[in-house]
């Protein structure tokens, strides 16, 4: 037995030396185990820790890690953040870390997402961040950084949100606006006359400017033709003479005989050329009347916007200083251009009910003209170098490229894209001043600007 013991006690050792063989084995120099791959080291206040993957990358999905502090210190907590974003929330993963020996850890991290992350670290109460870009891989910064291409930290878009949109084909319409005034319906402009000569008697106190409705009394007046012929249809009744009564009829109906002359028509006075005592002959106008019941809209168009009007289009109509709109139609066309101002002159006619416009007010006439469906982008997409414009366009999240387009016509704050951008590619709407200083720092846009205004 005491043989067997013998025996079998360098077999044991054998064993255990084997053992620790394989187990040391699995281990490089300085501990790290075997096939993990340094992937970036934290350098702080007096310590560096490095990280270790087993594949040598951070990538999306779960990712071993081996971690190492020279000097041996403490790491508290480890996690992976990433800012919120217009249209996403702020985002955290946490790592599954396991103290195996003073200032040496193994676990795990999965990441769900692909971006711009935050490497957070917790060593003696204290915090420590490393900005990265998953996939990550150790000395690929370069890499990344493609050429030709902006890349902003997570923290740089939360500062600037920077917001993004799909290109996409959208129904444009061409608008714009000209200041314009209210007029008189001059189709609905009447003369108040006599078929007699008459003296007047009263005007009742009517003036210009006056609304009146139709039958209201304009004036009184005594006309010697119809105080005869009133006579004579007199005398005429007394002798029995009926062809004469006729006559005299009929003549009285055509003077329109009668004291007092009623308003044949509602509308506004526009001007009122008797007083008491005055003496009108027949056929001279007494008062002219404009019913207001319906209006025009007089208004100049530049030439370079002429091309878009058509007769019977529709218009919107807002009076200056006002929030209210109405509704009307381009009535007509003047055949006349004015050559100094190089515009055209349009009439609109609208109903003015309630008499909500004023005769001579200032107004603004909006005008609309379906252009098609095309692939546009918003103003705000689109930076003016001066000679050329540009949008960027997002790689991905937090990686944007300068692209020169070609743009046709603007419309609602969009622009026709014509070349440059295809459906479904996301431009920058918001935050394109920062990714515009970028670009020109990078020299992105080639030695053809400097310097350039913006027009958003």
């Amino acid at each position: 037995m005491k043989r067997t013991l013998f025996l079998s006690l360098p077999l044991l050792v054998l064993a255990v030396a084997v053992g620790l063989y394989l187990t040391v084995g699995k281990k490089s120099e300085g501990g790290v185990p075997s096939g993990y791959k340094q992937v970036l080291s934290i350098k702080a206040e007096g310590f560096e820790v490095f990280l270790y993957t087993n594949d040598g990358t951070l990538k999306v999905g779960k990712n071993l890690l081996y971690l190492q502090t020279k000097p041996e210190k403490k790491i508290e907590s480890l996690y992976f953040y990433m800012p919120p974003m217009p249209g996403m929330g702020e985002m955290r993963e946490d790592a599954l870390l396991k103290e195996i020996s003073i200032g040496r850890y193994e676990g795990s991290a999965n990441l769900s997402m692909a971006g711009y992350w935050q490497l957070v670290l917790q060593v003696d109460g204290k915090v420590y961040k490393q900005d990265l870009n998953i996939p990550y891989k150790p000395g690929a910064q370069r890499e990344e950084k493609k050429e030709g291409l902006i890349e902003v930290k997570p923290s740089a878009l939360q500062l600037v949100g920077i917001q993004t949109m799909p290109v996409e084909k959208k129904e444009l319409l061409e608008s714009f606006s000209v200041v314009g005034y209210v007029s008189y319906d001059l189709s609905r402009v009447y003369e108040v006359t006599l078929r007699s000569d008459a003296w007047v008697i009263d005007t009742f106190g009517r003036f210009e400017g006056e609304l009146i409705s139709k039958g209201e009394p304009l004036m009184r007046v005594l006309s010697p033709e119809v105080e005869v012929a009133k006579e004579e249809l007199r005398l005429a009744k007394e002798l029995g003479r009926r062809e004469l009564e006729r006559a005299v009829l009929e003549k009285l109906s055509y003077l329109k005989a009668g004291e007092v002359i009623g308003s044949p028509y509602s509308g506004v006075i526009i001007e009122r050329k008797v007083s008491p005592g005055g003496y009108v002959k027949a056929g001279e106008t007494a008062y002219r009347i404009a019913d207001i019941s319906k209006v025009w809209v007089v208004t100049e168009v530049p030439f370079i916007m002429a091309s878009s009007i058509r007769r019977g289009m529709k218009v919107l109509i807002t009076p200056v200083g006002s929030e209210e709109s109405f509704e009307g139609l381009v009535d007509y066309i003047f055949p006349e251009a004015n050559k100094e101002s190089r515009t055209l002159r349009v009439k609109i006619s609208l109903p003015n009910r309630s008499i909500k416009l004023k005769v001579n007010q200032l107004v603004e006439v909006y005008f609309e003209k379906p252009l098609g469906e095309a692939l546009a982008v918003p103003e705000s997409a689109v930076v003016d170098t001066g000679k050329r414009q540009v949008v960027f366009v997002e790689v991905e999240p937090g990686v944007y490229q300068p692209r020169f387009v070609k743009l046709g016509r603007r419309a609602e704050g969009y622009y026709e894209v014509l070349e440059g951008l295809k459906e479904g590619e996301k431009v920058v709407i918001k935050g394109t001043f920062l990714l515009d200083s970028e670009a020109q720092l990078k020299g992105l846009y080639g030695e053809e600007v400097k310097a350039h205004e913006h027009h958003h």
